[in-house]
Order: C-alpha cells, then sequence, then structure tokens
C-alpha cells in the first residue's frame, strides 16, 4: 500500500477547503472547470506549472518549510510518484501525488455523480 497517494475525493477536499499547500502540475491540466471562481483563485494562487524535471527546483524556490502540503498531479499517474520521492529526497515531509493522476481523479469524480 501506498500512503503518499491520494484519490479524487481527498484531493477534491483540499481545494474546497482551500488548504495551505503547493500543487504541482507537470502536464497541461485544468481544474478550472470543475471548481467555482473562489477555488479558481486559490487554484492560481497555490499552483506551480512545470515538467518532472524541474519541480525540485520550483518548489525549493518557494522557501517553504519542510512540513507544508505538496501535492504533485499530472495525466495519467506515471511521474506522480518518482516526483514525490525526489521532494521527499530533497527534505520535505508532507508530499503526495494523485493516484492515476488527472485520468483517475476524472473518472472518480464522474463516477461520484452517478451513484
Amino acid at each position: 500500500m501506498n500512503f503518499n497517494s491520494i484519490g479524487y475525493f481527498q484531493f477534491n477536499n483540499l481545494l474546497q477547503s482551500r488548504v495551505p499547500l503547493v500543487l504541482v502540475v507537470l502536464d497541461e491540466i485544468d481544474l478550472k472547470p470543475w471548481y467555482n471562481s473562489l477555488i479558481h483563485m486559490h487554484l492560481e494562487n497555490v499552483s506551480v506549472f512545470c515538467d518532472s524535471t524541474r519541480a525540485v527546483e520550483l518548489v525549493n524556490a518557494k522557501k517553504l518549510p519542510s512540513h507544508f502540503a505538496i501535492i504533485i498531479l499530472d495525466m495519467h499517474g506515471q511521474n506522480s510518484p518518482r516526483v514525490t520521492e525526489d521532494l521527499e529526497k530533497a527534505g520535505y515531509l508532507n508530499v503526495y501525488y494523485v493516484k492515476n493522476g488527472f485520468v483517475g481523479i476524472s473518472e472518480e469524480r464522474q463516477n461520484s455523480k452517478i451513484g
């Protein structure tokens, strides 16, 4: 079991609650259609868009405390686990990735509306 992964419900709760975090987006993903304008502003303030090779550099540039929450999101969940490990090796203690990426949470979100 991987304790560093979160699904749609955890991800959505973090954003809806406007929890202080950094969202590292590794692919061209647009979450704005899912949320209202207040969450849009939160997303704009917390998101870092980059490729997987620059994630540690850009998070370090923010000069965050080591316990600050960091969420990694990519399209299919393939690069996020590695970036999570890289950030942990850099000393960050509260790093998670979205399991199965944007595609996975899109499916979870859709299934939650059906039932």
